[in-house]
Formats: C-alpha cells, structure tokens, sequence
C-alpha cells in the first residue's frame, strides 16, 4: 500500500526504491539506495517497464562511476587488479543524475536499441499447482 505522500507510477510506489519516473513509452524504476540522490546517482540498476508491456532491466554508470570501480578493483585485486570491467545489461551515460538516464532510455527507445541492450525480464509462469 502506498502511503501519504508517495505516489504511485502504473503500480509501482515510488518509495520502493527512492526513484519512480514515468516518460514517454516507460516507466522507470531506480533502485537508489544508501544515500543516492537522484540529481548525483552515478551507478544504479533500474527496472523499465514498456508501455508494450515489456520488462526490461538495465545498470546505468557514469565513466567516472567506471573508473573508480576499477581503481578500487586495482587496490582490492578484484578482476585481475582492475583489469578490466564488465556488467550485464549497461548503460553508459555521459553525465550523473537520472535526468540523463531517462534520456538513454528514451533515446533507447526511440531508436530500437532497447531491444538488444537491456535484457527482458519474463513474467513467472504460473503452472496452477499450489
């Protein structure tokens, strides 16, 4: 339930995550977390639910984001001492904040790339056994 205050987006409370923002074609949900501001977020996983129906799941990061995972990578030994960098499913944007990821993900999917960019999360199927 959604209490004073929050609003709700097509069913999804925008205080689930800290972030709920609807555009043309998607809803978006940011995962914000652990004192993330949407403004100044550099690196957050998001839900995109497609006016199609379609459920889509992306990792939007900055290049700053990037380089400091490495640098940490580096002094912690991850991925061979910050070697290289990989995530499923990302989205690199040229600038902090979730105006700018909103804007990839409308641009997305304006040009089709959605499609082959983020994967499709599929509905459980229910098999009618309890």
């Amino acid at each position: 339930m959604v209490g004073d205050g929050v609003r709700e987006i097509h069913g999804l409370p925008d205080d689930m995550y800290g972030h709920v923002v609807e555009t043309d074609g998607a809803v978006v949900q940011f995962m914000l977390g652990g004192g993330q501001e949407p403004e100044t977020v550099d690196n957050v996983d998001a839900h995109i639910y497609l006016d199609d129906g379609a459920h889509r799941y992306a990792t939007f990061f900055t290049l700053d984001a990037v380089r400091e995972i490495l640098n940490k990578d580096a002094r912690t030994g991850e991925t061979g001492g910050g070697r290289y960098f990989w995530c499923s499913d990302q989205v690199i944007v040229p600038e902090p904040g979730v105006a700018a990821m909103v804007a990839a993900v409308d641009e997305m999917i304006r040009s089709g790339d959605i499609e082959v960019m983020c994967s499709r999360i599929e509905a459980p199927e229910e098999d009618g056994t309890a």
